[in-house]
């Protein structure tokens, strides 16, 4: 669930003219996707597994980029607060602290 919230995100991303030159370059479109179905793969993520930081941290990163603030603050805090269990959980939280020192 993680990496398809990831995945959304990073698609949702994309604009028209780089889908097209995908599509022309490796002859297959990229999957059309959105910031809104990206938070939901990342809240069944959390559901399912509520001690990964990184799904908060990304959730947050999602909501930032919603608009949505409040929520993002509020799960990038929740996520830089949990302890490190895996070995990419330091530039989770170095990335985490970006965005959260970037949110007006």
């Amino acid at each position: 669930m993680a990496r398809a919230g990831t995945l959304a995100s990073g698609t949702a991303e994309i604009n028209g003219f780089q889908r097209a030159l995908a599509q022309l370059t490796y002859g297959v479109a990229l999957p059309e996707s959105s910031y809104e179905e990206a938070a939901r793969c990342l809240e069944k993520a959390i559901e399912l597994n509520p001690s990964r930081l990184m799904h908060y941290v990304e959730l947050g990163r999602v909501y930032a980029r919603m608009g949505r603030i409040r929520d993002a603050r509020l799960f990038l805090a929740r996520g830089l607060a949990m302890r490190n269990t895996e070995k990419d959980d330091p530039e989770t939280k170095r990335q985490g602290r970006e965005i959260l020192a970037n949110l007006q």
